[in-house]
């Protein structure tokens, strides 16, 4: 008897463990299976039952993990012929984290190169541009969507395709024409998108922005073409000749970022030099004023000590920061003006600077200056160079 009783608490274990498998392994929602959800996705001829389907799928995945609901979801998005369905779906893929978006991601980029209803177009490149490993390999697909004819949707698809960055060099033939595109925002979103992806014709691209910058009145927009030419790096007359403009911007955030940016570009911004001069002694805000006193450092650099007539004046700004900039610049020269005496003579009159900071720098640069250079030595001139 006994044994017997054993042997049914066994086997009524057994089919409670294979009760609750069939249950994890085909979950309920709102009283239906999650086989029968995704027969209602394949079968169903209601769009509208269709679309629950995919609701209840994406439910059942976020909850229970449910197994067949993400490639079931991914069918949906690439054949139903439905395309408030096919939105659905890939609405309900961008709640995805980003360790799942990975396992539709090809699906994803299959669908967009088919796609034909400008919102799933914009869904799905909404998520692209949260994941830059996917819009990379996206890049042929979205750059063919920036032919959309709707402007949210097209800057959807430039920021994925920022977010690419060189990888989608060859998606510059579509972003340029954007440029001149009556819409703000597809403008923004296209300048945004060159200056990041290192694009082909990249001195077209930088002339087209440097005449942008010269008539544009949005600030937002003055901002991002600066920011972009400083990533694009192209150092014509032009494009010079704009950044040295905005220095006299009346926008605090112009006038810096266009600072900041000349001074990346080394003596290619020699033609802003004097630009950047009357921003360093006259403008009102401190950091930008440090900031072009470093920018004309680098700018005229291969003269700098010829023009230290023009730097030196600046030892006496009100502001701490911009003498200790000057100061800096004027140290780097190192031994090439140990018979400056002139250059000397004002450096030591801020061995007093009422700055501590000031003092320091200037008692090193003065040693700089005044070190003798180590002697050559002779047997290693006479030791033949080692072939690599």
């Amino acid at each position: 008897m006994a044994r017997h009783v054993v042997l049914l608490m066994v086997f009524a274990a057994a089919l409670s463990a294979q009760a609750r498998q069939e249950k994890e392994s085909d979950p309920v929602y709102n009283g239906k299976k999650g086989s029968e959800w995704v027969k209602t996705l394949i079968d169903d001829t209601s769009a509208r039952r269709r679309a629950l389907a995919v609701d209840a799928l994406a439910k059942l995945w976020a909850d229970k993990k449910y197994e067949e609901s993400l490639p079931n979801i991914s069918r949906t998005l690439r054949l139903d012929s439905s395309a408030a369905v096919r939105a659905r779906a890939a609405i309900a893929f961008s709640g995805l984290s980003d360790k799942e978006v990975l396992r539709v991601g090809k699906d994803m980029i299959e669908a967009l190169g088919t796609e034909k209803d400008s919102r799933v177009r914009r869904e799905l490149a909404a998520i692209l541009s949260r994941q830059p490993a996917l819009a990379k390999l996206g890049v042929a697909n979205l750059t063919v969507a920036l032919k959309d004819p709707e402007p949210t949707t097209i800057i959807a698809v430039a920021d994925a395709l920022a977010q690419a960055g060189s990888d989608a060099k060859s998606a510059a033939v579509n972003l340029a024409p954007l440029l001149g595109h009556e819409d703000k925002g597809v403008r923004r979103a296209a300048v945004i998108a060159l200056g990041r992806t290192a694009p082909e014709g990249a001195s077209a691209v930088a002339e087209t922005m440097a005449r942008m910058l010269a008539t544009e009145k949005d600030l937002d927009m003055r901002i991002e073409l600066v920011a972009s030419l400083g990533l694009l790096g192209e150092k014509s007359e032009h494009v010079i000749a704009a950044l040295a403009r905005s220095l006299a911007d009346p926008e605090d955030e112009l006038r810096r970022r266009a600072a900041r940016t000349l001074g990346t570009f080394g003596a290619g911004a020699a033609a802003a030099a004097d630009a950047l001069l009357k921003a360093a002694g006259s403008d009102k805000m401190k950091d930008i004023r440090v900031d072009a006193v470093r920018a004309f450092g680098s700018a005229v650099a291969p003269n700098l000590k010829a023009r230290l007539k023009d730097l030196l004046p600046l030892l006496t700004d009100r502001d701490y920061e911009v003498r200790l900039a000057v100061v800096e610049e004027i140290g780097a020269l190192g031994n090439e003006l140990k018979s400056d005496a002139g250059t000397l003579r004002v450096l030591r009159g801020r061995l007093s600077d009422p700055h501590v900071k000031v003092r320091e720098a200037t008692a090193i640069a003065i040693r700089k200056i005044e070190k003798k250079p180590e002697p050559k030595d002779p047997k290693k001139e006479s030791e033949p160079k080692k072939q690599p």
